[in-house]
């Protein structure tokens, strides 16, 4: 699994079991309230024509007590008002008087640092524009809520006078404006009812499509790429990990143990396996699943329409699978249905990994009606996972309800709930609005130190993950090995975890990360040797920093840019893709010339890094390296049956792929976490894997 392209010390979006990552952390949403063009001030003071407000079709209207519980709060709107939701959050409500000659408006914004309602108001009305303020004051709304609130006026054009009547109430990382724009002359009119609307606002608790805080998971969440599991390319501890499941798992000692299979022979020399399955697995639906499900699955994600990018990697050993992806084929030849709950799956050649590649998502099996009921079927997936897709409000929030037909158990929690985009999460954490949240180095000095109260619910945890840096060495200057082992002499590894990341993650000096089998404990980091480095440029066919072309570079780090400026004297652009989706392409495309990137473990296994990333036929290579005694080996230790011998080959392989440069360890993460003491059950991992169904809420 790809680790992120932003180089983390403890990237671990795949261990909180959320979604959050690099991606969690939420751009700023801008308030932008301008003030009301004079056409629309003139229809609002002199007609009934309401100021349009665009909404996505008509949602209904409602009157009197309106209750949003996914956000949670409440109001009554005042006798003849009507509202409707916008199914935005700003604003997520508008509101009008019978007479519309008035509109109003609840906003919701998250706030990226604590902030009073009052200073938040004033600098917002500040920025507004020519505006006379009649009124200001701390004021007391619903039950226990209380907000800051200002009245003042502006000239429209022709000295129509406009009445803006402001309210806002912070909440956490929530900050709710109630807005009220009118005329002058309707405002006095108004004026008690505009009152009485705004303090009948009341903060309750979120329950988001009834999910309760005494029996249900809050975490932070970003960007969900997708649901589909051969298109997913993320760990199995994420969303599709909780809402589908396949043949195995892996638990908590990253042991393969029965999933839907419940047992199984391995026959014909190692490359047969016959897999038994479960009777009592059912569809979210109810439906019940058979070895067929599994077939279509399978099927489905070796087809080249879909255009997986993970299919070649997890299933690619299963014979017919590769020829289905090359468009050669038209079924896999390896997959055979016995009967409905007997699946036979044959092999290329005996492989000591090949079932742990089944607890990763591309094996997941899906519903063929489900599937095939059209593009968006992952907006309602009937999968067979422990948890069902309740709400999907795209960057917004996600709900997941419990299976109660799981046939692993029904998990304790009754919803996990992601807040997407909502704020940063550190700060939600600290609010108490999500009950895990991983710590990065902003944050990392507070969360270790044993007087700050943070401290208490800290998880520290080795990751099976690596950070490198990598060379395309098909693209000039890096098709030198020279430039390539030029640019890693000039980077101060040492300096950058200390200084900027803060000890956080270990130094590097293997591509296969400690602990994890196949590790070589004798191989040294690179060393910081400006000189060296210089001198190797010069010793390149290139002749010298002076005659390289401009570096274009896709690291994120600012540290990395000035080292290489520096020390070697070469002109580095940096260039940022703030789209995952665009840096997968690219990266897919063998398009970006470096990068500072990671992986991380999908199966405890060293093939898993090794042959996944540096074989030449290999969907993860994007570095266009190939060397065909490095791929023979890897081949030969694919199959090698005693395991010494394997990892002996192992260490050779990766012996060999850091002497031609392609790709230099930089360190090994650590996870972060922090976690609330009433989540029972939660414990780290080496491996990302699915335990939302293991865990509880206790207050």
């Amino acid at each position: 699994m790809v680790a992120d392209r932003v180089l983390r010390p403890n990237h671990t979006f795949y261990l909180i079991i959320s979604l959050a990552s690099s991606a969690m952390l939420a751009t700023a949403v801008p308030w932008s309230l301008e003030p009301l063009s004079f056409a629309a001030a003139e229809q609002l003071a002199l007609t009934s024509t309401p100021i349009p407000t665009p909404t996505p079709g008509p949602p209904p209207t409602f009157t009197g007590v309106y209750r949003n519980t996914t956000e949670g709060f409440s109001l009554v709107l005042p006798q003849g008002w009507e509202g409707q939701e916008t199914g935005d959050r700003a604003p997520t409500l508008v509101i009008q008087n019978p007479s519309q000659t008035l509109d109003a408006e609840i906003w919701i914004f998250p706030l990226l640092d604590p902030q009073p309602a009052e200073e938040w108001l004033r600098e917002a009305v500040a920025g507004y524009g020519e505006v006379t303020i009649t009124r200001e004051s701390s004021v007391q709304l619903g039950l226990d809520t209380g907000g800051y609130q200002a009245v003042f006026g502006w000239a429209a054009e022709a000295g129509l006078q406009v009445r803006e009547h402001w309210t806002a109430i912070v909440r956490g990382t929530q900050l709710f404006l109630i807005r009220v724009v009118t005329s002058a002359a309707e405002y006095d009119r108004l004026a008690g009812a505009i009152n009485a609307f705004a303090s009948s606002f009341t903060l309750e608790a979120p329950a988001p499509f009834g999910a309760s805080q005494d029996d249900s998971l809050f975490l932070a969440g970003g960007e969900i790429l997708t649901l589909d599991p051969p298109l997913y390319r993320g760990s199995p501890a994420g969303v599709p990990g909780a809402i589908f499941s396949g043949l195995v798992r892996l638990d908590r000692e990253l042991r393969v143990v029965p999933d839907i299979a419940g047992d199984w022979e391995v026959t014909g020399g190692g490359t047969v396996y016959t897999f038994h399955l479960r009777p009592d697995v059912l569809f979210h639906d109810g439906k019940q699943l058979t070895a067929h499900d599994f077939k279509y699955a399978w099927e489905r994600a070796a087809d080249p329409a879909i255009e997986s990018p993970t299919a070649r990697t997890y299933l690619g050993d299963i014979l017919g699978v590769k020829e289905k992806l090359d468009g050669e084929a038209t079924e896999i030849t390896g997959l055979q249905v016995l009967d409905d709950l007997t699946l036979r799956v044959t092999i290329d050649a005996p492989k000591p990994y090949f079932l742990q590649k089944l607890a990763y998502p591309t094996a997941y099996v899906v519903d063929r009606n489900n599937v095939e009921s059209g593009d968006d079927w992952t907006d309602a997936p009937n999968g067979t996972g422990p948890f069902k897709l309740k709400v999907w409000e795209k960057d917004e929030l996600l709900v997941l309800e419990r299976n109660e037909q799981y046939y692993g158990g029904v998990p304790e929690l009754a919803h996990v709930v992601y807040r997407l985009f909502a704020g940063r999460p550190m700060i939600m954490y600290e609010q108490g609005e999500i009950d895990l949240v991983p710590v990065f180095t902003s944050n990392i000095e507070r969360a270790q130190d044993p007087a700050n109260p943070l401290s208490n619910g800290l998880e520290v945890a080795t990751q099976f993950c690596t950070s490198y840096l990598a060379f395309n060495v098909t693209m000039p200057p890096f098709d030198d090995p020279k430039v390539r082992q030029a640019f890693a002499l000039a980077l101060d590894i040492d300096k950058l975890l200390a200084v900027s990341l803060k000890g956080m993650p270990d130094r590097a000096s293997s591509i296969v990360p400690p602990d994890m089998p196949g590790h070589n404990p004798s191989l040294s980091p690179v060393p910081f040797d400006p000189s060296q480095a210089r001198a190797l440029l010069e010793q390149s066919r290139y002749g010298g920093a002076e005659n390289l072309p401009v570096i274009v570079s896709f690291t994120h780090d600012d540290a990395f840019h000035w080292m290489w400026q520096e020390y070697l004297g070469v002109e580095v652009e940096a260039v940022s893709l703030p789209e995952p989706q665009d840096y997968l392409d690219r990266r897919d495309a063998k398009e970006l010339p470096l990068e500072a990137t990671g992986w991380c473990a999908d199966y405890p296994d060293p093939q898993n890094f090794l042959e996944v990333l540096f074989h030449s036929e290999s969907d993860e290579n994007h570095f266009g390296y190939s060397n065909p005694e490095v791929d023979s080996l890897l081949e030969e230790a694919a199959v090698e049956p005693d395991h010494e011998a394997r990892m002996a080959l192992y260490q050779e392989i990766e012996r060999r792929i850091l002497d031609d440069w392609v790709a230099v360890p930089l360190w090994h993460n650590r996870s972060y976490v922090l976690v609330r003491p009433y989540v029972k059950g939660y414990e780290l991992s080496a491996i990302g894997i699915p335990i939302l169904q293991d865990l509880s809420i206790e207050r």
